[in-house]
């Protein structure tokens, strides 16, 4: 079966095809490397950097937005563009869009704007609502007139903008630097939980640690409540009926096997609102391990997502571009589920 391009590349295209049916020439478009922006466009006689962000939540996440905000602003000015737009699928209140292009001298243009940008064109318009999944509740808030976002814009420049975010990075070069193996578990533990906490700073609360002594190498777990602030924790609460998630730490050499699973599985408990865990592991799991995860999920209905060095690191990286880390879990999530056999 061959696999659909992923919703953020279909949503890029579709920004882009809104903005030349509005007059935007599209000079250079491309989807694979990172400068900072997505599309090089003119209109008129004004050059444009255009970033173009994917969220599932549509509720503004203003770290997110200031972060690819913060990166747009320096790679449009070193591309020579006289101005800058971020383009983005959630919506945007409005005195939130003005703080930022206050702020940032870009132009924001949220789904509102897009919609009202398709609605002559009644393809495209279509091809939004069906990709963002508009909801009857959101009907009205998509529909809503608004002048033209190009009325307000500015040139780039006009302020300064803040530095970039490289916490990422930084962490994610500490994951790497650290060993395998039962010697270095302590290290690995603290690793892993600031990266937790730098990812989801305001989806999960508590923190409570319990202290493990089944092999000795992952000593402690973490139990956090749950917060409905994306979509992917809100699949988490509403779907799989969990307010906790465990977090589990194995700092094995290679990947880990069935009796790791199965240890994480006990600790899940189906009365205790407690039907999800995130394993965190150098190199992922074995095939056998896997098919534990599967079973586990068909017959008492607890999820397991096995989250390796590169998903981490993967994570952290969009975390500094501005893009939700919790998407790649509802991704994982969503590609786990698909896949489950009967």
């Amino acid at each position: 079966m061959q696999q659909s391009a992923p919703t953020w590349e279909l949503f890029e295209d579709l920004v882009r095809r809104i903005l030349e049916a509005n007059n935007f020439q599209v000079t250079v478009y491309t989807r694979k490397g990172d400068r900072g922006f997505d599309l090089l466009s003119s209109h008129g006689h004004e050059r444009w950097a255009i970033e173009v962000k994917y969220y599932r939540t549509v509720r503004a996440q203003p770290t997110l937005i200031e972060a690819a905000a913060t990166r747009l602003v320096k790679n449009a000015i070193t591309a020579q563009a006289l101005k800058g737009m971020l383009a983005v699928s959630c919506i945007l209140p409005p005195e939130l869009r003005e703080a930022l292009e206050r702020r940032f001298s870009v132009t924001f243009v949220d789904r509102v704007d897009l919609r009202n940008w398709a609605a002559a064109f009644s393809g495209l318009a279509e091809e939004l609502d069906a990709l963002i999944e508009t909801d009857p509740g959101d009907a009205q808030a998509t529909s809503t007139k608004r002048n033209d976002p190009r009325e307000r814009s500015r040139p780039l420049g006009e302020v300064s903008a803040p530095p970039e975010d490289n916490r990422g990075t930084e962490l994610c070069e500490e994951l790497k630097a650290v060993k395998r193996g039962k010697e270095a578990w302590a290290q690995y533990e603290r690793v892993c939980a600031n990266i937790l906490k730098y990812l989801f700073p305001n989806d999960l609360h508590g923190w409570h640690s319990q202290k493990r002594t089944d092999d000795g190498l992952n000593r402690f777990d973490f139990v956090c409540r749950v917060r409905p602030t994306t979509e992917f924790w809100k699949f988490v609460i509403e779907h799989l009926d969990s307010r906790y998630v465990l977090f589990e730490f194995k700092n094995y050499s290679g990947k880990i096997k069935q009796g790791q699973i199965l240890t994480t599985e006990k600790y899940l408990l189906e009365r205790g609102l407690r039907r999800m865990a995130i394993i965190l592991t150098r190199a992922g799991a074995e095939a056998h391990a896997i098919a534990m995860t599967q079973g586990a999920m068909r017959e008492h209905g607890k999820l397991m997502l096995v989250v390796n060095d590169d998903k981490l690191c993967e994570m952290l990286h969009m975390k500094e571009r501005g893009e939700d880390p919790t998407d790649c879990l509802f991704e994982l999530a969503d590609n786990f589920l698909l896949s489950l056999p009967r």
